[in-house]
This record gives structure tokens, C-alpha cells and sequence, in this order.
């Protein structure tokens, strides 16, 4: 890897990487139905089953949450577009927060904000965080990256979203808007930046990812053959369950090319270990040889990282937010990355 500025953010981000006894993030597949045909995502060429998770082990799986680790970080969208799922979307977030589960994020194309009252329902839901990736300023862009959405429909749900929750004072949840870096919008970072936070919005900027490689998403920010490597904090940090239950490798094992076991089976902490063996100790290690297959194709680990604006509401930041705040002095805290 030839930049050393970024060897050296690489190197500090796996420094911190501990492990946890319960995973801190849990991404949880809802759906793997998607509306959309992403330039930058591979749920286009994905030849796994799509369906609905079974209500019934989206329930074990908070309900186990909401008692071993109510903070947990828990995701119920993982590759697919949740709001597919209409108004048992909302119930199944209700009964995570009544069961334990405090701190639920939701990330969203947008295109559907329209339909069903979605705005007052995100308003109204137990929503610590919601997320919007749209990646693109101008409306040539965003239609670019972003196929079969259409700007002038997501843009103004959007924007009114930010206006109601501004106009309420309204505390949680925050909405982030979500830019993933690519050579098809970098031109349009500082604008979108400005746009966004203009509207009350947070922003997130992130590098693109490549989704472990094993379909055609590229992108020229990963270095293929270099010798230089950290443990994935992927892996590390994150637990993914497809819609079938399935425990893959992390959040970006969109095919489920690895398998430590099924919920319907074991329980959420079981499959954590289980993961802990095979995944992420030999990955603290340095034990290349004996890491997944996927891993060894992988460059995700490269573009690990993602820029927030100093928190502004309490317990809005993804876990490793604190523990980066508290490893450096107080005015490295803004524009915390990882």
C-alpha cells in the first residue's frame, strides 16, 4: 500500500480492535428484496434466494438482544431495502424496543418515504438513528449511481423529513445523510456535505467498498497486491444474519460465501464465538493462512472508515465512536473516522 498516511489510520484502527463478548453491531437481513440496481452494490448480481426473514426468528434474535445487550447496535436491513416490507417493518421495530433493544438504526434508499406515511412513522418510531445513502448532489448523478431511483421524488421527501423533525425539535432519531466516494461523485462531496447539513441533516462520507470482490464492483481506492494488511474490522466488529438466519463472515459476506451457523439453531452469543474462532482470531493474529476463503480475496478491510461531524446527540455515533473519543485528546474528536 503506497499511501502511508492511510497505512498509519489502518494501523491505529486496528490497535483498537478488541473482542467484545456480545457482538456490538448486529446486522440483521429483515429482507433481502432490494428496489434498486446501485452502480456500487452487488445486490444486482446477487443469486442467493430473496425473501423475508420469518418474523418469528427476527424475534428470538432481539429478544436474546434486548436481554444479554441492550445497546447493542442492531440493524434490520443488511442487503435489501427494508421498507419493501411496509407496515411490518414498523411492527417489528416496536417489538425490538419492547423487548430491551435500545439502540436501533435503519438505513434507507429513500425511495419509498413516500408512501404509507413513512415520514411520521420514522418520526414516531424508536429509531435511535436513520440513514439515507444517496451519494449523489446533482440529479445526473444520484440517478447515475443511484438506477431506478428517480431524484426529483427522493430529494423532496428527504428534505421534508429534515424539515418536520427540525421544525418538531425533535431529538432521536437523527437522520444521516450517507455519501459513499466513488470516481463517479467525488466532485460533489463539499456540496453535498453542504446541502445536507444546511437541511439539519448529518452526513456521512464514506470510501466505497467492493463487497469482499467476489462479484464486478471495483473501485480504485483498494490495492489488490499489496503485501501490507490489518485484521478486518469488519469482522471484527460486526455480526450479519441473512434473512434465512444464516451467520456469515461480516456485513459485507453479501453471498454468504462463509457459514458459522444458523439462529434458528444457536443463539446469537453461540454463533458470536463460533465467529470469534474462525473469523476474527485469526484475523488479530495474523494468521492469514487460516483465515476464510472470502477474507483472502477481500479487500474491504482497505476502505474501513467513514467521516462524522463531532456527535451532536447523545449515543448517535456507532459503538467505536467513544472508544476513539476516549484514546485521543478532546480536538481529535471532530471528524472522527473509522
Amino acid at each position: 500500500m503506497a499511501d502511508e498516511e492511510r497505512r498509519k489510520t489502518l494501523l491505529d484502527i486496528e490497535s483498537r480492535l478488541v473482542d467484545h463478548p456480545f457482538p456490538p453491531q448486529l446486522v440483521v437481513e429483515n429482507t433481502s428484496y432490494c428496489n434498486l440496481k446501485c452502480i456500487h452494490c452487488s445486490h444486482r448480481e446477487m443469486i442467493r434466494e430473496q425473501r423475508h426473514m420469518d418474523r418469528s426468528l427476527w424475534n428470538k434474535i432481539v429478544e436474546e438482544v434486548g436481554r444479554e445487550s441492550p445497546k447493542c447496535e442492531v440493524w434490520p436491513t443488511f442487503y435489501g431495502e427494508a421498507f419493501i416490507l411496509g407496515n411490518e417493518l414498523w411492527d417489528r421495530l416496536d417489538y425490538a424496543a419492547s423487548v430491551g433493544c435500545e439502540n436501533l438504526v435503519l438505513n434507507s434508499n429513500g425511495t419509498l418515504l413516500d408512501r404509507d406515511d413513512n415520514i411520521e412513522k420514522i418520526l414516531r418510531s424508536p429509531l435511535k438513528r436513520f440513514i439515507l445513502s444517496l451519494d449523489g448532489l446533482s440529479k445526473e448523478t444520484f440517478e447515475h449511481i443511484r438506477a431506478k431511483a428517480k431524484y426529483d421524488e427522493v430529494y423532496p421527501m428527504v428534505e421534508e423529513l429534515c424539515r418536520r423533525r427540525m421544525e418538531r425539535g425533535q431529538i432521536y432519531p437523527t437522520i444521516t445523510a450517507q455519501f459513499s466516494v466513488m470516481k463517479e461523485n467525488a466532485h460533489e462531496a463539499a456540496g453535498y456535505y453542504e446541502f445536507w447539513s444546511a437541511r439539519g441533516a448529518e452526513v456521512k462520507i464514506r470510501p466505497m467498498l467492493e463487497w469482499t470482490a467476489t462479484g464486478t464492483v471495483r473501485t480504485d481506492t483498494i490495492d489488490h497486491n499489496t503485501q501490507f494488511r490489518i485484521a478486518c474490522p469488519w469482522s471484527n466488529n460486526t455480526m450479519a444474519i441473512h434473512q434465512n438466519g444464516k451467520v456469515v463472515a461480516c456485513a459485507v459476506d453479501y453471498e454468504g460465501m462463509f457459514e458459522a451457523g444458523n439462529v434458528r439453531d444457536k443463539s446469537v452469543k453461540e454463533l458470536w464465538d463460533i465467529l470469534g474462532e474462525k473469523v476474527r482470531k485469526p484475523h488479530r493474529e495474523h494468521r492469514w493462512r487460516d483465515i476464510p476463503n472470502i477474507c483472502k480475496g477481500c479487500g474491504d478491510w482497505q476502505v474501513a472508515g467513514a467521516q462524522y461531524e463531532e456527535e451532536k446527540v447523545e449515543g448517535t455515533r456507532p459503538f467505536w465512536y467513544d472508544e476513539k473519543k476516549a484514546a485521543k485528546p478532546a480536538t481529535a474528536a471532530a471528524g472522527a473516522a473509522e
